[in-house]
């Protein structure tokens, strides 16, 4: 979910990248128009604002708004900073473009390789902002450890994720069947489950990290 939600994001960003690359309407007579105020790094970008809020969503089946509108507001920034860092970096070369492209009367068009450029360090930012689940430095690490339990193979000690609601069960039967009257077999002998012994069953137990 979170490599799709990651793809998922990339293509909103192209998406308002190319639109503000390409839009020469001025919303009065002396306003930049999106693709100037992108020449010039001062493009914010208001449309992630509430398209990323759906991607996002997808992480937690549509729940916990709270959560995904303060890892958006995040991703926001991080984005923007980049988009800004890149055309500060290259603001002397890209201005004077434009100032010739004024000067004859022109159009201000961005190059190819400037908005690719422009779409790679946001990408770039978007995924650091994101992370993984298994990133402890992740916002999602957390919502991942609220929702699942870690249990280790008790031979190859490979990590199992347990839902957490399906702990309290799998402890429940591993209680029952060491129980007297429910470990038994029709004849009433005992099965496997009553010849544990208490250090055998802490170790078992052990192996499920509960929080």
């Amino acid at each position: 979910m979170c490599h799709i939600t990651q793809a998922r994001y990339a293509r909103l960003i192209f998406r308002v990248v190319d639109n503000h690359t390409q839009s020469q309407v001025r919303s009065a007579r002396f306003a930049w128009t999106l693709t100037e105020e992108m020449l010039m790094g001062l493009s914010v970008f208001p449309e992630l604002q509430d398209a990323s809020i759906l991607v996002l969503l997808g992480l937690t089946h549509k729940r916990g708004l709270r959560f995904i509108q303060t890892l958006n507001n995040s991703i926001i920034v991080a984005v923007t900073i980049a988009y800004r860092t890149f055309c500060e970096k290259y603001k002397d070369r890209t201005m004077s473009k434009f100032m010739v492209q004024m000067a004859k009367g022109e159009t201000p068009v961005l190059s190819a390789i400037y908005v690719t450029k422009v779409k790679e360090h946001m990408l770039r930012a978007m995924i650091l902002a994101i992370r993984t689940a298994c990133d402890g430095n992740s916002s999602l690490h957390a919502m991942h450890r609220k929702c699942f339990a870690l249990m280790l193979h008790p031979t190859t000690y490979d990590i199992v994720y347990i839902p957490r609601h399906c702990v309290r069960e799998y402890v429940l039967a591993l209680a029952c069947v060491t129980h007297a009257r429910l470990g038994c077999t029709a004849t009433g002998a005992p099965l496997a489950g009553q010849r544990l012994q208490a250090d055998t069953l802490r170790i078992i137990v052990g192996f499920i990290e509960f929080h």
